[in-house]
C-alpha cells in the first residue's frame, strides 16, 4: 500500500472517531460525561482503528477521497457511511461507474 493511501486511511479513521465521539458526547442525556468518553477511547479506540483500517485497504485512493469528503464537515462516522450507504470497493480493473 502506498504512503498516500495509508495517510488517507489514517485521516479517514481520525475524522470518523472525532465524529463518533461527538455523537456520543451529545447523546449522553444532554450532559457531557467526559469519563464515559475516556472509557470508550481506552476500551475501543484501538480495535475501532484496526477494524476499519483492514476494511478500508480494499478501496481505491479515489474512493477513499470520497469517503473522507463524506466525513468532513458532517456528523457521520464510518459505520454510517460503509453500512448505511452500502459502500463497497470497486474491484481492481473495473471502473467505479461500471463495476
Amino acid at each position: 500500500m502506498n504512503q498516500i493511501k495509508q495517510d488517507l486511511i489514517c485521516e479517514i479513521i481520525r475524522m470518523s472517531q472525532i465524529n463518533l465521539l461527538e455523537k456520543m458526547r451529545t447523546d449522553i442525556d444532554g450532559a457531557f460525561d467526559e469519563q464515559k468518553l475516556l472509557d470508550w477511547v481506552k476500551d475501543n479506540a484501538a480495535a475501532y482503528r484496526e477494524n476499519f483500517k483492514a476494511r478500508l485497504q480494499s478501496f481505491s485512493t479515489t474512493e477513499l477521497g470520497d469517503i473522507l469528503k463524506s466525513l468532513t464537515g458532517s456528523s457521520r462516522d464510518l459505520s454510517d457511511i460503509l453500512e448505511g450507504d452500502a459502500v463497497t470497493p470497486t474491484p481492481r480493473g473495473a471502473s467505479p461507474m461500471n463495476p
